[in-house]
């Protein structure tokens, strides 16, 4: 197996997380970690009817980059107060400048980078309208990714429980090796149903981009990076959650169990590095994806959540770099202490077609199991089960929670990848 299909084990599936709703915000808030800029003054007296800028306001807006407050105005930012928030919000979130993240955000349909952050950060209460607008905005990949999964599911599903078969044996190797690792996400998933305020607010922002089919921009790598923190998973060396991987990455996902989007059980997903680059010019970066998964998925409880009071999105983890997640996959599903629970694997080009051609024979049995399993491909498979992508999801108990454990095919398809 080669150190690219190594890192390349798919991060994880979905699952779904309570978080608290918040209360909408009838105008942008000012983070109680902003800082004055320089030169900036909040006391000013605006004449904001008729649009009459004074010394002051003038003052406010060059130290942020405008000629003068009527210039600001015109970008969209009614008063010095707010001028100054986007401005402190966008230092703060590694924009150059306050000109660079209204570029940004108009460059995805905002008036400038105050809109944004008051919009996107607003509490989510309506699931079903993301997924809704995801599935718009990702239909082909969707639909691509869906017939790979078909072509998968055809190959697997009538031989998986065939006892002589290769994707039972791959099953049963991989069993072991899932259910021992469950136990080591569900503290992580336990913190993400406390986020702060803060913290919430950059999940509502990561899942409305995603449901918007924006690539990521700096905003988002810094959302990510603060999700990370917050539940443990960044660290300067790169966290390995199972086995003794040391490169990792984790993600938050739209989609999954239940979540139909444009027509198939999907979902779509930000993934992050926990590592950073060493490399010249972008050293200190980390590595984005977006990535589109297929199939059956463990994200629970989304349709059990009471309406208006909280709202699932997902959570994975998984070995190796967020940009090598791509191939046909194999997720184990299961419940472990009322957490449901999934381990996904992605697997190498020689393995699936050694199950394909298994699964194209009629007279599978013992001897058939033998001749298809090499050497070199039983190997192949005990090292893919060493680090399975592993998620779990919180939710309330309902019938749906998975008892034993199954295993389903899908696909994963990487769609943007880069560095940020």
């Amino acid at each position: 197996m080669t150190n690219n299909l190594k890192s390349g084990l798919l991060f994880a599936s979905a699952v779904a997380v309570a978080l608290t709703a918040s209360p909408a915000s009838a105008k942008m808030k000012k983070p109680g970690w902003v800082k004055k800029s320089v030169g900036a003054v909040t006391d000013t007296v605006t004449t904001v009817a008729n649009n009459v800028p004074n010394k002051e306001t003038d003052n406010v807006a060059k130290a942020v980059g405008y000629a003068n407050f009527a210039a600001a105005q015109a970008k969209g930012y009614a008063d010095s107060e707010i001028l100054e928030v986007a401005y402190a919000e966008a230092k703060a979130n590694d924009w150059k400048d306050l000109a660079a993240a209204d570029a940004a955000s108009v460059a995805i349909g905002f008036k400038n980078y105050a809109q944004r952050m008051e919009e996107d950060s607003r509490a989510i209460v309506e699931y079903n309208g993301l997924l809704k607008k995801a599935g718009e905005n990702y239909g082909p990949e969707f639909r691509a990714a869906a017939n790979k999964y078909e072509a998968a599911r055809k190959v697997l599903d009538p031989v998986i429980l065939k006892t002589n078969s290769v994707a039972n044996y791959v099953a049963n190797t991989c069993k072991a090796s899932a259910t021992g690792s469950w136990g080591k996400i569900t503290p992580f998933v336990n913190k993400a149903t406390k986020f702060n305020p803060a913290t919430q607010d950059a999940v509502f922002r990561l899942l409305r981009t995603l449901a918007r089919g924006s690539n990521p921009d700096q905003q988002t790598a810094t959302d990510m990076l603060d999700v990370g923190t917050a539940l443990g998973m960044v660290s300067a060396n790169g966290f390995a959650l199972v086995g003794n991987v040391v490169k990792s990455n984790f993600s938050i996902s739209l989609g999954g169990g239940g979540g139909w989007i444009g027509g198939v059980n999907a979902s779509v997903s930000f993934a992050m590095d926990t590592f950073t680059t060493n490399l010249g010019p972008v050293k200190g970066k980390h590595g984005m994806a977006v990535t589109v998964s297929s199939g059956i998925h463990v994200a629970a409880g989304t349709a059990d959540l009471q309406p208006g009071a909280s709202f699932g999105f997902a959570l994975g983890w998984g070995p190796g770099s967020a940009a090598d997640a791509e191939g046909q996959t194999l997720t184990a599903g299961g419940d472990a202490g009322g957490v449901d629970v999934a381990a996904q694997w992605t697997l190498p080009p020689s393995l699936v077609q050694v199950l394909a051609t298994d699964a194209a024979k009629n007279d599978l049995n013992a001897d058939s199991l033998k001749n298809a399993l090499t050497t070199t491909v039983t190997d192949s498979i005990k090292t893919v089960c060493q680090a399975p992508g592993i998620s779990a999801g919180v939710s309330i108990p309902s019938s749906a929670n998975m008892g034993n454990v199954t295993f389903s095919p899908g696909y994963t398809t990487v769609v943007w990848r880069g560095l940020l």
